[in-house]
């Protein structure tokens, strides 16, 4: 089986595996929160109405709790980012959410300040499901900020002309652009699992290196289900030249896939 075809989830020693939180020791931090993805849960609008926004917007970054010491100087080097991957975030949130909604674990945390519950701090499929669905939302979430001008350092997707593509069409339309989004999206999530350096057989290396794998089965997904679409010209609606360009999948139906990849996760143990 392809490493990537389904989500891994790892158990090691049959322990819970809890998740240290970066507190960061400034009056007013922004949110209460343990870990990357629960900027969903922030309204990054008003945080723009922030005094401390409107001063200096890139201090504020190191008033956000649940990054890391990396993610907060990306956090300042791309603040235009920020509230993308906000809404990436919200994005991953609420298709777990609509995904598992008939089931026992539906998402949901007691806790208002921290996405998804306690589960993520387990080697749990649960845990796996929130970082690959999570990492997704990231991805969709820039490629079409990125494509609707959004950001600075990215615009319309560049991508080669599919082979398949009929010789007479047009390759050249404003698409997603999910090579940034995905490179985004890695160099974000996955730095927070690179900061520190783990023991061989540890426990916690075991929950990184899971982390990691799930990160990069939710990018993969989002690259995966995208497609070519195509808009007709011609006299009387007759198509004869298309112009076409990449274009993402709705989320809806990344989530349906990871979710059957959740419903098949393999289960690893650390050697």
């Amino acid at each position: 089986m392809n490493l990537f075809s389904a989500i891994l989830y790892i158990r090691v020693f049959k322990v819970w595996l809890l998740l240290g939180h970066i507190c960061v020791d400034i009056p007013q931090a922004i949110g209460t929160m343990d870990y990357w993805w629960n900027l969903g849960l922030l309204s990054w609008q008003s945080v723009h109405r922030t005094p401390a926004y409107l001063l200096a917007p890139r201090p504020l970054c190191v008033q956000v709790q649940g990054l890391t010491h990396s993610q907060t100087r990306l956090c300042q080097r791309y603040f235009d980012h920020m509230p993308v991957i906000s809404i990436g975030a919200k994005l991953g949130i609420y298709e777990c959410q609509n995904q598992f909604k008939y089931r026992h674990w539906n998402c949901s945390s007691q806790n208002k300040a921290t996405a998804f519950g306690p589960v993520t701090h387990t080697g749990s499929r649960e845990a796996s499901f929130a970082h690959a669905i999570s990492a997704a939302g990231v991805v969709h979430a820039l490629a079409r900020s990125c494509k609707e001008a959004r950001l600075h350092s990215c615009g319309c997707n560049k991508s080669d002309r599919p082979d398949q593509l009929h010789r007479d069409w047009i390759w050249g339309g404003c698409g997603d652009n999910i090579a940034y989004a995905y490179r985004f999206a890695k160099t974000f999530i996955d730095v927070r699992e690179k900061e520190k350096s783990y023991p061989r057989h540890s426990e916690e290396l075991a929950r990184m290196l899971m982390n990691l794998h799930n990160n990069r089965a939710g990018r993969l997904a989002v690259y995966k289900h995208a497609s070519v679409a195509c808009k007709c010209h011609g006299v009387s609606g007759s198509c004869s030249l298309r112009t076409c360009w990449t274009q993402l999948s709705p989320f809806s139906r990344v989530g349906r896939y990871l979710r059957e990849r959740y419903d098949n996760a393999i289960k690893r143990k650390l050697k």
